[in-house]
């Protein structure tokens, strides 16, 4: 049996550039083609030849561009590329895992990162995926699918949006945009400046934007004013729109609404209750308490 060789360095450059596969790192975008590839640990890097795989323990780190894995103990597999160089197919991060990119940042206690289909799974006690808008937290397990550029959160699923919104479920997918950059403001009478040329996408923090978000199972919505529940639901981040079905009830301050179907506009507060198609109006019902003198007024 072959052993694994112990590098006496504690930092390994690889060059990938016969290797595209490997120029994609979670959790936000791909790296230029052919971008070194960096390995660093405190304790040690192995290499293990027999098994294909570069193990760094104690603070291990990797870093390509501006995309950045970070745990314990690393484990990068490989494969030999179609041209005769190497390409990584494979992370594993376990122990005070931190992946982390100019958009986006996860911390885990584990993780793996499959390079071909793009998907990272966190699991642990402590799972969360930050960005300059949102932050995702779940119980069970919590994927990002770069591909599609959706976060899949399991157990006790949450989003918690910057304005304070608030969606929970048994299992959510939250999509993201790429978002629009800011027009210039237009100056009257000043020369127009010479068109720019098309710039690669830096990745500048907060250039992803939430566009909408699907709850599966004691689907919960809340904002300062209201607590909206249903069997299942979805919430659209451009038009502020929820709509929730199956055993929905909707509690404003001590007014109640209950019914099939609610769509809820969380920007300016109207909604619409309403029952399932050949179930007539009887499941929609409500208890509104009226105001008592000295008290503030309550949202209808």
């Amino acid at each position: 049996m072959t052993p694994a060789w112990r590098l006496a360095a504690c930092a390994l450059v690889v060059a990938m550039h016969a290797a595209p596969a490997v120029a994609q790192m979670p959790p936000a975008g791909a790296p230029p083609a052919g971008a070194p590839l960096e390995i660093v640990a405190r304790d040690g890097i192995e290499w293990d030849r027999e098994n294909l795989r570069y193990v760094a323990r104690g603070a291990a780190r990797v870093t390509q561009a501006d995309r950045t894995i970070e745990a314990d103990t690393l484990t990068a597999y490989y494969r030999q590329g179609g041209s005769g160089g190497t390409e990584i197919y494979r992370y594993a991060a376990a122990g005070n895992v931190r992946i982390t990119s100019s958009t986006q940042r996860a911390v885990a206690d584990a993780g793996v990162y499959d390079v071909d289909s793009g998907i990272v799974t966190l699991t642990g006690t402590t799972m969360k995926i930050t960005t300059a808008a949102q932050e995702i937290t779940a119980r069970d397990s919590l994927e990002f699918w770069e591909p599609r550029q959706m976060a899949v959160a399991r157990g006790n699923a949450l989003v918690v949006t910057s304005d304070g919104r608030r969606i929970g479920a048994d299992t959510l997918a939250a999509y993201f945009v790429q978002a629009a950059a800011p027009r210039p403001a237009a100056t009257s009478g000043a020369r127009k400046p010479p068109p720019r040329q098309a710039q690669p996408d830096t990745a500048a923090p907060g250039n992803r934007s939430l566009d909408r978000v699907e709850a599966f199972g004691n689907a919960i919505i809340t904002t300062a004013n209201e607590t909206a529940q249903g069997d299942k639901g979805q919430y659209n981040a451009t038009t502020g729109i929820a709509t929730l079905t199956g055993n929905v009830k909707l509690t404003r301050g001590r007014n109640q609404a209950a019914g099939d179907v609610l769509e809820l506009n969380l920007n300016n507060g109207l909604y619409k209750l309403s029952c399932r198609p050949g179930t007539g109006s009887s499941c929609v019902r409500g208890l509104f308490v009226p105001e008592r003198r000295g008290e503030g007024p309550v949202r209808r």
